[in-house]
C-alpha cells in the first residue's frame, strides 16, 4: 500500500490556552493537502478562517467539509456553508460530511439531497464529495444512486481495505485512523485524523491544478497604448 496521506483538522487541533495555533508550515512538509472543518448545523468553526487562510500561505491544497447536522434545516446549513467560503471555496471539494445521530426533523438522505442540491445551486461549477461511513450509509441510504456521482470519502478505522457501498465502484479518500500523531502534522492536539488519497502523490496534485493567474501590462508606443496579457 503506498497511498498519499494528508490530514482534516478542525478547531480541536487548536488549543485555545495558547497563542501558537496550527503550524501549517509544519503541516506542509509532512503532505500536500489539508482538508478543514468548516462548521456544523448552523454555526461556523471558530477557527475556521484562520486555519482556511494560513494553510493557503503555506501552499497547502485545501478542501472543506461540513459535519451535517439534521437538527438544522438542510437549506440553511447549505447556505451558512457557502456564506462562510465567501469568494474562497478552497482547491478540493467541499465534502458533505453524513455521519451524525442527532435524531432531528431533518435526518435521512432525502434531506442530504435538499443540502447538496442548495450548494450546487449556489455554486454550480464547485465539485461536491460524500463522507460517510459504510455501515452508516447502508442504514440510512443504500442503495441510493443520487449520491453516486459525487467521490466518496469513507470512514474505515481498520487496516483492511474498506468497504464500500454498493454505489461507489471506490473509494476516493480512506479515513483510516482519529489517532494520527498531530505533533507531526503541526497540530496541538496529541491525535489527528489522516485519510489516505487513492493514488499517488503526484495524481492528488494533478487532481487539483492551481488556477491560472493572469497580469495585464499596458505599454505606451507614442499615443497608442498595447495591452498584454500574462498567464501563469
Amino acid at each position: 500500500m503506498n497511498y498519499f496521506k494528508l490530514p482534516d483538522i478542525s478547531f480541536w487541533q487548536d488549543d485555545p490556552t495558547t497563542s501558537a495555533g496550527i503550524n501549517f508550515s509544519k503541516m506542509a512538509e509532512m503532505t500536500r493537502g489539508v482538508i478543514i472543518r468548516a462548521g456544523q448545523g448552523s454555526y461556523e468553526d471558530k477557527v475556521f478562517k484562520t486555519s482556511w487562510n494560513n494553510a493557503r500561505q503555506a501552499g497547502l491544497i485545501r478542501g472543506s467539509y461540513w459535519f451535517y447536522d439534521s437538527r438544522v434545516s438542510a437549506k440553511r446549513q447549505a447556505e451558512k456553508w457557502v456564506e462562510i467560503l465567501g469568494n474562497d471555496t478552497g482547491e478540493m471539494e467541499m465534502w458533505c460530511d453524513f455521519e451524525e445521530r442527532y435524531g432531528g426533523q431533518y435526518t435521512g438522505w432525502r434531506h442530504w439531497f435538499d443540502f447538496m442540491e442548495r450548494i450546487k445551486a449556489l455554486l454550480p461549477d464547485k465539485k461536491l464529495g460524500v463522507y460517510t461511513g459504510y455501515y452508516y450509509f447502508q442504514e440510512f441510504a443504500a442503495g441510493v444512486n443520487y449520491f453516486s456521482q459525487y467521490p466518496l470519502w469513507i470512514a474505515w478505522y481498520n487496516p483492511t481495505e474498506p468497504l464500500v457501498p454498493s454505489i461507489w465502484q471506490d473509494w476516493t479518500y480512506w479515513q483510516f485512523t482519529s489517532n494520527g500523531d498531530g505533533s507531526l502534522f503541526g497540530v496541538e492536539s496529541l491525535d489527528i485524523d489522516l485519510s489516505y488519497f487513492n493514488g499517488t502523490e503526484d495524481e492528488f496534485i494533478a487532481r487539483y491544478p492551481a488556477p491560472q493567474t493572469q497580469a495585464t501590462l499596458i505599454a505606451k508606443f507614442g499615443d497608442t497604448l498595447v495591452e498584454y496579457r500574462r498567464v501563469s
